[in-house]
């Protein structure tokens, strides 16, 4: 029944993502707009039938190769990448971080779950390894200047940590915080750039702040109950089919529609967390520990994701370039988010976190 209810909830965000965009666009979908779609509905498919039993234990037990994966796609993005409205690129507008995010996961989970001592704890000397890996793959995103990835991947992996031990969990959280106000106070580049924007958004009205206001004002316009759909001034947000959906989707649906969306995804992100939450009685194993983590970290990135845009479009945080989950515009980000949601569908999260 969760898992029905869990695949329906995706559908329905996804399916509703692909026809606000046909809206928006105004016509037809091509085929090249179709395609990723069909993928990503496949994929999804295929991971909740393909992972599901004892069989996402498989994945979960091979995390150095998820983690050579991560870095080889940061690598070939370092390499090949275009930069194209601010963000890297590979050919083909195909964006790798998207996918990054899913491996650093897979890691994650599988590497905590095996890092244990025999009393059950996590060893210093492990965590100084997840550090010294995470480091390295934080290392190559800074080079790709893609930050909103970086905030999305530390959140994630505190997150983990806090789901295996609250110790390392605070520990992590605070390591976290001290790396992030340096960069926030002393920020370069496009990174500046966001950071004034979302401290005044009027210094640079017609240039860099240009499109957060218009994405305010579109926010007010629509009022508790929206323009209807059709018939909002929705093209005069810059790209307003990528990072602004929500703003099309306040001014036409209003506050209420806007509510309902946001509902929908908390109640998808509930039903993924439930096996882990009612199977708290579970006997322990490293196959349940890893299968509960990536459930942990599965629904951490896809919420911190959520927030991020949301935030972003509010201008109650900085706009970080991260699309609204199975919304927004972009091939590669609705295949991965459809990707995580089938490995999710298919695990079985054996028990609740434990404090060690």
């Amino acid at each position: 029944m969760r898992r029905a209810a869990f695949t329906v909830g995706v559908l329905l965000l996804t399916l509703g993502g692909f026809l606000y965009q046909i809206r928006l666009a105004g016509a037809l979908p091509t085929m090249r707009e179709v395609m990723p779609l069909a993928i990503g509905l496949a994929l999804f498919a295929v991971a909740s039938v393909a992972f599901a039993g004892g069989r996402m234990r498989f994945v979960l037990s091979r995390p150095w190769m998820h983690y050579a994966m991560a870095i080889g796609l940061l690598a070939a993005l370092v390499v090949f990448g275009r930069r194209y409205r601010g963000g890297l690129y590979l050919p083909g507008l195909v964006n790798p971080s998207e996918f990054v995010k899913l491996f650093v996961v897979l890691f994650t989970a599988g590497y905590l779950a095996r890092a244990r001592n025999e009393d059950g704890r996590l060893s210093f000397r492990s965590i100084c390894m997840l550090v010294l890996c995470l480091g390295v793959l934080a290392a190559l995103v800074a080079v790709v200047r893609d930050f909103g990835l970086l905030a999305q991947i530390g959140i994630t992996v505190v997150a983990m940590l806090f789901a295996s031990s609250w110790g390392w969990g605070l520990a992590g959280a605070t390591a976290a915080l001290a790396a992030a106000v340096p960069v926030a106070a002393f920020p370069s580049g496009h990174l500046a750039v966001r950071m004034a924007v979302w401290r005044d958004p009027f210094s640079d009205a017609t240039g860099a702040g240009w499109q957060t206001l218009q994405g305010l004002a579109a926010l007010v316009s629509g009022g508790w109950l929206g323009k209807g759909m059709g018939m909002g001034e929705v093209h005069a947000v810059p790209i307003v089919s990528s990072d602004f959906i929500y703003v099309a989707l306040a001014e036409e649906l209003g506050f209420t529609g806007c509510a309902l969306m946001l509902a929908l995804w908390t109640a998808v992100l509930l039903l993924a967390l439930w096996p882990a939450t009612t199977a708290a009685d579970a006997p322990p194993s490293m196959e349940a520990e890893a299968e509960e983590l990536l459930s942990a970290g599965l629904v951490a990135s896809l919420a911190c994701q959520l927030v991020l845009n949301v935030g972003g479009v509010l201008n109650a945080l900085p706009m970080t370039g991260i699309t609204l989950p199975l919304l927004s515009h972009g091939g590669s980000s609705l295949i991965a988010v459809l990707i995580a949601c089938g490995l999710q569908n298919a695990n079985g999260g054996r028990r609740g976190a434990r404090d060690r």
